[in-house]
């Protein structure tokens, strides 16, 4: 099964695209914070990290700087979103071929569909 993470201080949000996700079959564990989301990268087989960026504890970024440190998350995709999208995406370090930028503003549908193909490249259009 594919495991996603979603980190976001906002509650409302978190459960909402947390829902959208398992009910598209990805299995989600949900994160306030960049601190929980660092706990579960350490702890489960996370195939995708979607973040926030601005969050109180630990922010997206430290959050995608983690996951970059360890081995195992060196090249797990990895979706910021934010509502300052042009503020970061020249961020040092990013790739552009595994780190995404989406804004808060994006559908939810939307998220999940780019989740899709993400996960199964071109063969997620022909599963629609």
């Amino acid at each position: 099964m594919i495991e996603i993470l979603i980190v976001d201080d906002n509650a409302d949000y978190l459960h909402l695209l947390e829902e959208a996700l398992r009910s598209s079959g990805y299995d989600v564990h949900a994160a306030q914070d960049g601190v929980e989301g660092c706990e579960i990268l350490t702890s489960s087989e996370i195939n995708l990290i979607i973040s926030d960026i601005r969050m109180p504890r630990l922010d997206g970024i430290k959050l995608h700087s983690f996951a970059r440190e360890l081995s195992r998350h060196r090249k797990t995709k990895f979706i910021f979103l934010s509502g300052y999208k042009d503020v970061y995406s020249n961020l040092p370090g990013l790739r552009p071929e595994i780190d995404f930028f989406l804004d808060k503003m994006t559908p939810i549908e939307s998220i999940v569909k780019l989740v899709n193909k993400l996960v199964f490249g071109d063969f997620a259009e022909k599963l629609l």
